[in-house]
């Protein structure tokens, strides 16, 4: 372990007062945490950089770190290999440095046999962290076939009676929270040439996990077990959480990250819904320094260890989720509590800088309950912070590109983006509106340069799709901007030759 458990305590202490400080500071904040963003983008860059070094095979994925802060690493098709080839893609993403590509495309290939694995429902972290990013950056044919087998294979765990894809091969039919991530490939698939039916099977599962699953007061259960003949279910338990009745933290993270995606993926009230009473749940229990205790009701609080992987996805989640939510005052609520996460997240007490660890975030928790994994960075917390940050850096994108304050857009007003597109040049904008207003569409160059209009009308509530032909453009960074009225949307896209 790093420093011992009263000398880590300290330093979240003390921490904890400056986070104070910083996050009541208004718009200093707002550059402050720019400032501590790239610069953990800048240090998780050299830290991956050392474990492609350290490692120097593509066969072995880290997982976690020992003792010695060396990373311990697993054979392709372990549930975690897909995280560590995901951080490669999204530091491809970031610099677009073709090192970083090659890097990420070499670490793939290794995974593609797991497209055929029928055996664990983690087949989704395995291959869409890996090939969906890989897809999302190059549009590589292969690489979408690879992810539509193994949303196929993903679908073979589903059972029409219970409505939900099967999690473990143990108990009757366990259903667990982290489940909902793997939900995403399923969407994916059905809208990029996939089975219409993976769409219903996902939205079967997260409306079921979102009756199941969720309690009264928003905490959740991690693992829901069913009878297969009725479809009803038998137990509810924990296998890492503190007891039955407590919140598993990391639980709550994959819950509030898996049902905003998957209100995202559809559009369903109800899966907003959730989303939202997990979120607040989150939130509301959080300690001062915004980062849980492994378990939200872990017996020995304040003196049990702390879990950096829960507050990574839940940042990650809530910089997605206050894109979606209807009412400005929670969206902000939402963005306040991502960048207060982030914030700590980037400060000396979690950032490895400085330490002997070769992970990039401190102080996770892989098993408590089994003594695995204590006090250690983790591939997944390293992924989903990465992915945190990235999310923080194309939300301040319009700040960055036309000088207006980032976060007075309202929620109402959204921009959704999917390229490139698998069958021709074209590139797919998604945008959602609330209110029928005249809206106009437009592409920016990186420097805030216009370059094109797009679309302009008046436009009615809802989902609309534009499509252009981006075959003619060079390769690069751009921003689509979506104006209405008088409010601005932004948002950042990459165009791969």
């Amino acid at each position: 372990m790093i420093g011992s458990l009263r000398e880590r305590q300290l330093r979240r202490v003390i921490s904890a007062c400056l986070l104070t400080v910083f996050c009541l500071a208004g718009p200093l904040q707002a550059r402050n945490l720019d400032s501590l963003v790239a610069h953990s983008l800048e240090f998780s860059e050299g830290q991956l950089a050392r474990t492609v070094t350290l490692i120097n095979d593509t066969t072995r994925y880290p997982y976690r770190t020992r003792n010695d802060t060396l990373w311990i690493a697993n054979r392709p098709g372990s549930w975690v290999s897909g995280w560590f080839p995901g951080c490669l893609w999204q530091m491809y993403d970031h610099t677009l440095d073709d090192t970083w590509r090659r890097r990420a495309e070499s670490w793939t290939a290794g995974l593609e046999d797991s497209k055929d694995n029928t055996n664990t429902h983690d087949v989704g972290f395995i291959i869409f962290c890996s090939f969906g990013n890989g897809y999302r950056l190059t549009g590589r044919e292969e690489y979408r076939e690879v992810i539509i087998q193994a949303a196929n294979s993903l679908a073979t765990r589903y059972h029409p009676r219970v409505g939900c894809m099967r999690s473990w091969n143990k108990h009757l039919f366990p259903v667990i929270i982290d489940n909902m991530m793997n939900l995403e490939i399923l969407f994916w698939a059905a809208r990029n040439g996939g089975d219409s039916d993976l769409y219903d099977m996902a939205l079967s599962h997260a409306l079921r996990t979102s009756r199941d699953h969720i309690r009264e007061d928003g905490g959740t259960y991690q693992i829901v077990d069913y009878d297969t003949t009725t479809g009803e279910y038998i137990s509810r338990f924990t296998k890492q959480g503190s007891d039955a009745e407590s919140t598993w933290a990391r639980g709550q993270a994959w819950g509030l990250y898996g049902f905003t995606m998957a209100y995202r993926e559809t559009g369903d009230s109800r899966l907003l819904e959730a989303a939202m009473r997990l979120a607040d749940y989150f939130i509301d229990h959080l300690p001062g320094d915004c980062v849980p205790y492994w378990d939200f009701q872990a017996p020995d609080i304040p003196d049990e260890e702390k879990d950096v992987s829960a507050s990574a996805i839940a940042a990650s989640g809530l910089l997605e989720l206050c894109t979606l939510v209807p009412a400005a005052v929670t969206a902000e609520k939402y963005r306040s509590a991502a960048c207060s996460i982030l914030a700590s997240l980037c400060s000396p007490a979690y950032l490895a800088e400085g330490t002997n660890s070769i992970g990039i975030l401190l102080h996770g928790i892989q098993n408590h309950n089994e003594d695995k994994g204590i006090d250690v960075s983790l591939i997944y917390a390293d992924y989903y912070f990465i992915e945190a940050l990235l999310r923080y850096r194309d939300m301040i994108m319009s700040t960055n590109a036309f000088g207006d304050p980032p976060y007075l857009f309202p929620a109402s007003i959204r921009l959704f983006q999917n390229y490139p597109n698998p069958f021709n040049p074209e590139t797919n904008i998604w945008y959602w509106l609330s209110d029928a207003v005249v809206v106009n569409l437009s592409l920016y160059d990186i420097t805030g340069r216009w370059i094109q209009p797009l679309e302009e009308g008046y436009r009615d509530p809802g989902h609309h799709l534009f499509r252009f032909d981006s075959g003619r453009l060079a390769a690069g960074v751009y921003v689509v901007v979506l104006e209405a009225n008088d409010t601005r949307r932004a948002r950042r896209i990459t165009l791969v030759r």
